[in-house]
């Protein structure tokens, strides 16, 4: 292109553009044409000397003699403004007449930028918090499995108790019946087995006493057992839960990890574009 047909393209640039856009077409020594948009005004003037602005990237593509695409930062800027320059340069006939730029505003790559930032710092927060959550998790899940054996533990011994009071049970019922022969026995002996008789009363009663008190024990038995065992089954679904819960929370770990450092990428493009 030519500084003839940049001049004629000038004004029909900002059509190709979504953005904010400042057209500037330099001879090698004048502003020729200078097309300020009102959001992004560098005050440049048409007929202005090139000498002005010999640090604008439209001067650096004339003394590279090459395309430029260059983020100026504001701390870099003449204009008290940051922008991004897009510089060609123009010949005639292989001979360098100047160079035409499009200046478009950084707004959004700012915006984009900021963006970045802060889900960077709110995805490290939330990773901080899902690595938290997945050492608590991996740790109910630890305790709900000590829970299940020892509460298995503890079934087992009631089964062994239960055991216990059915023998008490048996003995019980043969000592009523050594308690009942023994009373025969008396009633034969007459009045010299009176002695023998109160003693196999006793029998009886305390017989009896044991049966009663095995039955109770073994009706407590059985309600704790159930008990035991309905916790038992809980916890089996609690563990398989918290086991479930952190596996998912490792996952989600890893992928903030991920989300973290796409969004760290992305901060770092904009740090060195």
């Amino acid at each position: 292109m030519n500084l003839e047909q940049a001049v004629e393209i000038a004004p029909f640039m900002k059509d190709f553009y979504d953005e904010d856009i400042t057209v500037l077409v330099f001879s090698l020594d004048k502003v020729i044409v200078a097309i300020n948009h009102e959001n992004l005004n560098l005050k440049i003037t048409n007929d202005e000397s090139t000498s002005k602005y010999e640090k604008l990237v439209t001067m650096q593509c004339v003394r590279e003699k090459r395309r430029l695409v260059i983020r100026v930062p504001i701390s870099k800027s003449q204009f008290g403004i940051s922008y991004i320059a897009i510089a060609n340069p123009l010949w005639m006939n292989g001979v360098l007449q100047g160079a035409m730029t499009v200046v478009i505003s950084d707004q959004r790559y700012d915006e984009l930028k900021k963006v970045g930032i802060d889900l960077s710092e709110l995805v490290k927060s939330s990773h901080t918090a899902s690595e938290e959550l997945s050492a608590s998790s991996e740790e109910l899940a630890a305790t709900a499995r000590t829970m299940e054996s020892g509460t298995s533990v503890a079934k087992a011994g009631l089964e062994k108790i239960n055991g216990i009071s059915q023998d008490i049970r048996r003995i019980s019922a043969q000592t009523s019946i050594l308690g009942l022969n023994a009373s025969i026995e008396a009633a034969r002996a007459g009045d010299k087995g009176r002695g023998f008789a109160v003693v196999a009363d006793e029998v009886r009663k305390l017989s009896e006493g044991a049966k009663q008190s095995a039955l109770a024990i073994s009706e407590d038995i059985t309600e704790v057992n159930d008990t035991v065992s309905s916790l038992i089954e809980h916890i089996k679904q609690l563990a398989m839960v918290s086991e479930n819960q952190a596996m998912d929370v490792v996952s989600l770990t890893k992928s903030l990890g991920e989300i973290s450092k796409m969004a760290e990428e992305l901060v770092s493009h904009g740090d060195h574009s």
